[in-house]
């Protein structure tokens, strides 16, 4: 049986391989990527402490990385006599968390789900347990780690109306696997139900919350009025920030914005792609139109006096810094059936969130921001320029949008702490 998933990964893997080439082009180490991806380099137990305990964390790309920050403090401060090895699957993601590195703290890539790739890197480690953020249901890891009676578990699972679509055609195959996981710590209701649908016994599935809202008040950090007017952002000007955009909603989000040009001629748009990749194609986009564009890597240019139309944000792991700047924010992924992007960070930068109707990824954020008056939802290109114009045409309503996008975060919190609760029977301090 694994000699047969061995075999439909690697074809997969093939497949894919053009967006690996991308991912190692992005990567600023990309022997490194490489090599350690195939678990022909392993990490190292003299670098991590050949006595100490080891936690192996899984955490896929930015988003998981982030989330699971504060939790990152919190264990390293209560359990000092153990090493996390966190491991990542972007280049994106490496960077982030290289930047968490700190002692006790050991970054490196994920190796490919391949079994031998995993048994290699389990007898490396050694870890005594291992804890996979979200949904990273890789069979020959969590079967390879039920097979040497390693604890394995999930933080922060969630599942999509999508995936469990998908899921349910393997129902089977995915009980199979649920079954060999030791525990399974939920965002919400929904996913535990998707979770007890798709075989997981009852007692192993708990709802804990959302990490994402906990870790905004260590990462949110605004610029200042002199740093964001140097990378091209006018401090008088209304600022509308697409937040994580996919690919087919830039074009939509450059048409709405000249039609508001012609009422507000001050208005500038920062459009933040989701993906890095994307940014030369945001370009051409904009090239198509008559507005004045820059990267933020760019930096404003010397000498000039007016700023760009548009700011396209090409750094990784830069956008919340610009929350703050904004006055309304577009969350991207919403308005194609992407599931919408993570509102959290805008909302406690207090900006009031405007979306599409696929929010599926982040419906239990979505519906309270809804419900709260922190966000609105729409449904049409017209209705978004509708909804915006109203906004910028009332100042004390997006103050009032944005404190209660605020509140609706702070109610949310604790996930983090209830999660360290829940692991400590799992994981002890050293007698």
């Amino acid at each position: 049986m694994r000699f047969l998933y061995d075999l439909v990964f690697l074809w997969f893997a093939l497949v894919s391989l053009p967006k690996f080439l991308i991912r190692l082009n992005q990567s600023e180490q990309p022997l490194k990527m490489f090599r350690e991806r195939l678990a022909l380099d392993l990490p190292s137990r003299s670098e991590i402490g050949p006595e100490r305990r080891v936690v192996w964390l899984h955490a896929v790309s930015v988003g998981e990385v982030m989330a699971v920050r504060k939790w990152i403090e919190l264990f390293g401060h209560h359990y000092r006599d153990w090493t996390i090895a966190l491991s990542t699957t972007t280049p994106t993601g490496y960077t982030v968390a290289s930047k968490l590195v700190r002692d006790r703290v050991f970054v490196f890539y994920c190796p490919l789900d391949l079994s031998w790739a995993v048994r290699r890197v389990l007898s490396a480690l050694k870890p005594r347990i291992v804890l996979l953020m979200e949904t990273e249901l890789w069979p020959n890891l969590i079967t390879e780690a039920s097979r040497r009676d390693i604890p394995i578990g999930i933080l922060n699972g969630r599942i999509s109306p999508r995936s469990f679509g998908r899921y349910r055609w393997l129902k089977p195959w995915i009980g199979f696997l649920l079954r060999k996981l030791s525990f399974c710590l939920v965002q919400s209701d929904r996913d535990r139900n998707y979770f007890l649908r798709l075989g997981m016994p009852e007692e192993r599935v708990t709802h804990t919350g959302n990490m994402k809202f906990d870790q905004i008040g260590t990462v949110v950090n605004s610029l200042d009025r002199s740093q964001t007017t140097e990378i091209g952002i006018h401090p008088s000007h209304l600022i509308l920030m697409a937040g994580s955009t996919s690919w087919n909603e830039e074009e939509m989000l450059l048409r709405v914005f000249e039609r508001l040009r012609t009422s507000f001629a001050g208005l500038q748009l920062v459009l933040a792609p989701r993906h890095p990749e994307q940014v030369e194609k945001v370009e051409r986009a904009i090239q198509k139109t008559k507005l004045s564009y820059q990267c933020v890597s760019k930096g404003r240019a010397v000498g000039a006096e007016i700023p760009p139309s548009v700011l396209v944000v090409d750094r990784v792991g830069f956008l919340a810094s610009l929350y703050p700047a904004a006055h309304v924010v577009v969350m991207g992924g919403s308005f194609v059936p992407r599931g919408g992007q993570n509102p959290i960070e805008a909302a406690v930068a207090k900006k009031p969130v405007v979306h599409g109707p696929h929010v599926f990824n982040f419906h239990e954020v979505y519906e309270r921001l809804d419900a709260i008056g922190g966000a609105v939802r729409v449904q049409s290109e017209n209705e978004l320029t509708e909804v915006l114009t109203q906004l910028f045409l009332h100042p004390d309503e997006r103050e009032r949008m944005g404190l209660k996008a605020q509140d609706a975060v702070e109610e949310m919190k604790g996930a983090t702490m209830r999660t360290l609760s829940f692991l400590k029977d799992w994981i002890q301090p050293q007698k």
